[in-house]
């Protein structure tokens, strides 16, 4: 790798986690150094870590130039699993639980009140304390935190009191206080208040801070001290690399695929009464790789059992392998406040692969506009099952399908990279004398 400014990333999920979460820094890492940039990523020890799922194969993704750093953490996960009977860590919106137990709904609220801004808050002192020696050891000026786990920031914030000249760039995958299952937390007035208490200090007192979800108009309104002009829109994307090689096929069936967790927020009810009446008129297939949640697992038992396969967690090779395989590819973003708001990684993904995306949700929402621009699919409410019928059907029969590509590449991981490192490199003149408090 050649030399460059050096960057401290700071994420706790990084390979062998799989999952969306870790693909937005691995390509992002994966491309920094074609822009002069060298970037020395501090993340936990696996062994040590709480990871949802598991994905091998990212290990392949990552440079044996670039530095990681791997540090000790203590977690709650492990208590977690023991009281409420689960074998892994809850996953995102907490899908893999159902409809909760008694002890699941204890747990959630002390996760919800008593950890916060979250369960993997335990990691801090370690990224904070090898933080400070790369910072000082290799004269690092700039650094990024990125989150969830949003405590990652608070790293970020304690880096910031300590080095007042470093460069903090706050990376937020996901929104911090409107995160979309917030409401199976339970939490207390007194924690929605501490979490949006930490989240202002965050966004005061970094330098900047980018958005994969755009929420800055929201933030703004409830931050009205926090300065705009430090907030940045930068989407997740897709990588080129991750389809080249690999065949599109269009099926003889209409073959709906879904990728990533289906929550109990996620509303189906009218996918599925389409497909219920759909199915009497076409083949159909619907499958579903990752993860469902059990309430929705049991109406498209009842409704679809035929049609539908549930296949689960697979590599992120093999979750590209079955889009490509698809006849139309289904989004659903979850019924919560600011659902509008909402953009899944995986839509670039979707996009990429030249299938036309069926979007559940807000037809005026971010997801759906970026759809209608590439000419990629069509966006209808969750309980319009006669326009989502329509839509499948029409698909079916419309051979070939042409989305914008034009559009489309302005997401590749590349093109998006090339723009953080301008961020990046834009505060040079202002590190350049940087001091180092011992």
């Amino acid at each position: 790798m050649k030399s460059g400014k050096k960057v401290l990333i700071i994420t706790y999920y990084w390979p062998p986690s799989g999952g969306p979460g870790v693909q937005r820094w691995l390509k992002f890492v994966k491309y920094l150094p074609q822009f002069g940039i060298s970037p020395i990523v501090l993340t936990v020890d696996p062994a040590k870590a709480e990871y949802p799922v598991i994905d091998e194969s990212l290990l392949q993704e990552i440079d044996s130039e670039i530095e990681v750093y791997q540090t000790d953490c203590k977690g709650v996960y492990e208590f977690y699993k023991k009281i409420t009977g689960s074998k892994t860590a809850p996953y995102s919106g907490f899908a893999n639980e159902g409809n909760p137990t008694f002890l699941q709904k204890v747990s959630r609220f002390v996760r919800g009140n008593f950890f916060l801004p979250d369960a993997r808050r335990g990691w801090i002192k370690y990224a904070y304390r090898k933080a400070n020696q790369l910072i000082e050891e290799q004269e690092i000026d700039t650094v990024i935190t990125t989150g969830p786990p949003h405590s990652a920031h608070l790293t970020g914030l304690k880096l910031k009191t300590k080095y007042p000249n470093i460069r903090w760039i706050a990376d937020f995958r996901d929104p911090w206080s409107n995160i979309q299952y917030k409401s199976f937390l339970y939490q207390t007035r007194w924690a929605q208040q501490k979490d949006l208490k930490y989240e202002r200090r965050v966004l005061e007192h970094c330098d900047t801070a980018m958005f994969a979800v755009d929420e800055r108009s929201r933030l703004v309104k409830i931050h009205p001290h926090v300065n705009p002009a430090k907030m940045v829109f930068m989407p997740n994307g897709y990588d080129e690399s991750d389809f080249e090689g690999k065949p599109s096929v269009r099926p003889e069936n209409l073959v709906i695929t879904y990728t990533g967790t289906i929550a109990a927020n996620y509303p189906t009810s009218g996918l599925i009464k389409a497909l219920k009446e759909l199915q009497t008129e076409i083949p159909v297939h619907i499958r579903f790789v990752g993860r469902v949640d059990e309430k929705t697992q049991a109406a498209l038992k009842e409704n679809l059992n035929d049609v539908t396969e549930l296949i689960g967690f697979v590599e992120h090779s093999v979750s590209v392998d079955y889009l490509l395989s698809s006849s139309v590819l289904l989004l659903v973003n979850a019924n919560v406040e600011g659902a509008e708001f909402l953009l899944h990684g995986k839509i670039f993904e979707y996009l990429a692969s030249g299938k036309p995306i069926l979007l559940l949700g807000p037809i005026h929402s971010v997801a759906a506009q970026i759809i209608k621009q590439a000419d990629a699919g069509s966006a209808f409410e969750y309980d319009d099952a006669d326009g989502i019928k329509k839509f499948l059907k029409e698909q079916y029969v419309q051979c070939p399908f042409h989305s914008d590509m034009s559009v489309i590449r302005q997401y590749t991981r590349e093109s998006l990279t090339r723009k953080l490192s301008e961020i990046i490199l834009s505060s040079n003149a202002l590190n350049e004398s940087v001091i180092y408090k011992k």
